[in-house]
């Protein structure tokens, strides 16, 4: 899980199509074999969005069972400059720059709430 955010401070929602559950989303995806958290949260930000940046660690593991394994998801704040601009691939239908409230209050997942305040907090901090 990425939480991409520029100054401003600005949250890049990423809306999913309905066959794919709908709602509005951090980046997501799933390690390569070997993959480190980290090398998989900037390429997967990379190839949804076509941005790089400052990658920072929220330190925040999300555990669940999705068909019937267990999945860890790691959360990530990736700074981008002012002014950058997504290029969505067609994992998504649509994306736009939310302020932090907004932005935590149209999140279906209490995991995504947590991580984005933890990115939040992050950039108050110089992260």
């Amino acid at each position: 899980m990425v939480w991409i955010v520029r100054p401003g401070p600005e949250v890049l929602l990423l809306r999913r199509p309905d066959r794919r559950g709908g709602g509005e989303h951090p980046v997501t995806g799933k390690a390569d074999k070997h993959e480190l958290p980290a090398a998989c949260a900037e390429r997967e930000a990379f190839e949804e969005t076509g941005l790089r940046g400052h990658l920072v660690d929220l330190e925040f593991c999300h555990r669940y069972e999705h068909k019937q394994r267990q999945v860890e998801e790691y959360a990530f704040l990736l700074r981008v400059p002012r002014g950058s601009e997504p290029n969505i691939s067609n994992e998504h239908v649509s994306a736009r720059w939310a302020g932090p409230k907004e932005a935590l209050k149209v999140l279906e997942w209490e995991a995504h709430r947590e991580a984005l305040a933890r990115a939040l907090k992050a950039l108050q901090h110089g992260g």
